[in-house]
């Protein structure tokens, strides 16, 4: 905890502040209860997801969200025609949920098509959005909604930059299905869970929750292929426990909030430039430049150590780090070398 409390100073000082009315969709899936909007609020959230269909239910996190300064994420089926329905136009909405993962469940495209006409009919002045449960299914509906997200949720059994290839092709299904609209929005859906927790095909199950870095890799990750938004599933274990009840837990949550919360809105306005020359190839170098900076994404997307000459980093600083030196960050002494899936934030 005191060294969360660090890293969150350290993002405070951090060079990487924002204007007023930026926003970067850095959200929670799963909230039930207007109560929880404060502790979202606080950790540095500023939208979160809700699976509530009451029209009740969906009012009063609207009032909630509405107070907190946050934006939600909801089903609209129940709440067109019903009493809520005029003044549910005016609600703060980050999106309407379409539905989840239209490919596992088969629906037909022109359902998908015919509920995203419904709703905008309903509320022109509100976005759609809707899960995939892998990038590729956009190449089939990715031209329905105005925003499309991909849940991917490899801890432990698959790769994490599997991650980063479900970005990429949710990104590309969207420009083949969606091409007259380039600048789709595409969201992120972040494992904060234990597969131990649901039901498995295999009598030997498996499952635990992220780590620190895994979670905060697959962020990145995302990021670095393009994400327009971060969502993380889910606020409570399906025993209802809240992760805020797990305090280090929670601290890993409410770092990543502090970071993207700074780095994501340069990034969606920034221009991308080419890395510096010298970087190894093996590592993935995502640079921007916005607001006079150039900020860099570097990571290691590889099991394998990758070698790395500091001196191709000159001039470069890290961020969100305890330590302002990239020799003293990486290991190797004068041999320095990228770990297996490290990043850093480094801004010039």
């Amino acid at each position: 905890m005191k060294t969360a409390f660090l890293l969150l100073s350290l993002y405070a000082a951090s060079p990487c502040q924002l204007a007023a009315g930026e926003f970067f969709p850095v959200c929670m899936y799963g909230i039930t209860k207007p109560a929880e909007l404060a502790v979202l609020k606080k950790a540095g959230f500023n939208c979160f997801q809700s699976y509530e269909q009451a029209p009740e239910a969906l009012a009063a996190l609207a009032a909630g969200a509405d107070k907190a300064g946050l934006k939600m994420v909801a089903m609209p089926d129940r709440v067109i025609g019903s009493a809520f329905d005029k003044q549910a136009r005016k609600w703060p909405m980050l999106a309407w949920y379409l539905y989840d993962e239209p490919e596992v469940r088969r629906l037909p495209l022109a359902d998908l098509q015919a509920l995203d006409k419904r709703v905008k009919d309903w509320a022109p002045g509100q976005r759609t959005a809707f899960v995939m449960g892998a990038g590729l299914a956009a190449f089939t509906y990715g031209g329905a909604a105005d925003a499309l997200m991909v849940d991917w949720y490899p801890v432990p059994h698959l790769p994490l930059e599997s991650v980063g290839q479900q970005v990429t092709l949710l990104k590309e299904g969207a420009k083949v299905m969606d091409a007259a609209n380039p600048a789709k929005p595409v969201w992120a859906v972040l494992q904060a869970f234990d597969w131990m927790e649901f039901p498995q095909r295999k009598a030997r199950r498996i499952g635990r929750f992220p780590a620190a870095w895994e979670i905060r890799f697959m962020t990145y990750l995302a990021l670095a292929r393009g994400a327009n938004g971060i969502f993380y599933f889910k606020y409570a274990s399906q025993d209802n426990k809240p992760l805020p009840e797990t305090p280090e837990r929670w601290a890993m949550f409410e770092a990543m909030a502090a970071e993207v919360n700074r780095l994501g809105p340069l990034l969606a306005k920034g221009k991308t430039v080419e890395p510096p020359p010298g970087l190894p190839g093996a590592l993935s170098a995502t640079v921007f430049k916005a607001r006079g900076h150039k900020y860099m994404i570097l990571l290691n997307p590889a099991l394998a150590n990758v070698p790395v000459d500091v001196e191709a980093l000159k001039g470069w600083r890290p961020l969100f780090e305890e330590k302002r030196s990239i020799a003293e960050l990486l290991p190797g002494n004068k041999r320095n070398y990228f770990p297996p899936y490290r990043v850093l934030i480094l801004e010039n």
